[in-house]
């Protein structure tokens, strides 16, 4: 017969990757952790599947083990126009395409292994300081971590709904059984939407489509990318589309008493930065850090730090979005400056600070923008 009380020092509503990060982020401290989500695993979300080298550091952190087969690296990023293409290497590291799904059912075995409690198809029904109700079950914690995405019920029953607008557009993602034309992540530009194509596996791809509009499909997409559907002519698609929205979200904080939100729930950034998954990792490492030490105000200021440049990347990308003549000229600056976008590329993914650019690469940067033709 199970007890209607469960004590832990931790509580965790949400058992996606963000989740599952902070509750092995917070056994690795030494503290119980006790997990909820309403679904079973693995669980999917329509998303890119790349991750950029500082998630695939984030995950060797955390201990997540994949298996052989299960992800293939890529080397960099590649953005493409039409005829134009600019191509940045990652400097000294590599990224990885990875099924949603896969990289799910990496994280639950690794939390298991370290001892959190996951509790599946269970969903929180209430929060009030750091008690939690299941139902008619009661949690009792010291702190109540909030990891349920972007529609945060946990993060609204805290009063920390309140933040600036947020830009919304939709994604649907779909899986083809193709070899891999590229060891890039390849950005393709339209006139209304964008591909991101990303190799999963060593016969599959991954695409995605995001627009502003919620009836855009891959289907329809593709007859702006005859190259893309070129290459994919022949190639059996092996998933159905499935959508998801993306959206950048600032939240004015991130804690509250005994309540602290990750990942999504925390605010979020687009999905054409591919840093949804690092930022909710890192965030993880930060809260379970702050937790450890009875100190939610450190993770208020760390969360303020890793986010700031992916939320700058966001801005900068949504701003070339309806802008073909900036977006080319964008991108005909960083094809003829190809170390420069990787400094670019390794300031995003916080192998080093946006301040070692250089202020002379900036301004040549700038310059080239000015110059190229439109």
């Amino acid at each position: 017969m199970r007890s209607d009380i469960l004590d832990t020092d931790v509580f965790i509503a949400g058992g996606g990757p963000a989740g599952l990060a902070a509750g092995i982020a917070i056994r690795q401290r030494g503290l119980r952790a006790v997990l909820v989500d309403p679904a079973q695993p693995p669980i999917d979300k329509a998303c890119g599947e790349g991750l950029m080298p500082n998630t695939v550091a984030s995950l060797k952190a955390l201990g997540v083990k994949l298996c052989p087969g299960d992800a293939i690296p890529f080397r960099g990023i590649r953005f493409v126009n039409e005829e134009l293409a600019a191509g940045g290497a990652f400097i000294d590291s590599y990224g990885l395409g990875i099924r949603r799904t896969s990289l799910h059912k990496a994280l639950v075995a690794r939390a298991l292994e370290t001892g959190v409690r996951c509790l599946w198809g269970e969903r929180a029904t209430g929060v009030s300081g750091a008690e939690t109700w299941l139902g008619s079950r009661r949690v009792r914690s010291r702190w109540v971590i909030a990891a349920d995405g972007q529609n945060s019920q946990v993060r609204k029953w805290a009063g920390l709904d309140r933040g600036q607008p947020q830009e919304t557009r939709y994604g649907f993602r779909q899986h083809f059984r193709v070899a891999p034309w590229t060891d890039f992540v390849e950005l393709h530009w339209g006139s209304n939407c964008q591909i991101v194509v990303t190799p999963v596996k060593s016969d599959e791809m991954c695409l995605v489509v995001t627009s502003r509009s919620p009836r855009i499909r891959l289907k329809e997409a593709l007859l702006q990318f005859p190259e893309i559907a070129r290459r994919l002519k022949g190639a059996s698609p092996i998933t159905k589309d499935l959508g998801a929205v993306t959206a950048l979200r600032v939240l004015r904080r991130v804690c509250r008493g005994q309540v602290a939100l990750v990942g999504d729930a925390s605010g979020s950034v687009d999905s054409l930065t591919g840093e949804g998954l690092g930022l909710a990792f890192r965030q993880a490492e930060a809260l379970a850090e702050a937790i450890a030490c009875g100190d939610l105000t450190r993770y208020q200021a760390a969360h303020r730090r890793i986010n700031r440049m992916p939320e700058v990347m966001s801005r900068l990308l949504l701003a070339l979005e309806n802008r073909h003549r900036l977006r080319r000229r964008a991108i005909l600056a960083l094809a003829k400056e190809p170390r420069l976008f990787e400094r670019l590329l390794a300031a995003h993914s916080g192998a080093f600070s946006p301040l070692n650019i250089g202020f002379g690469n900036l301004l040549r940067l700038g310059r080239r923008l000015i110059a190229e033709p439109s």
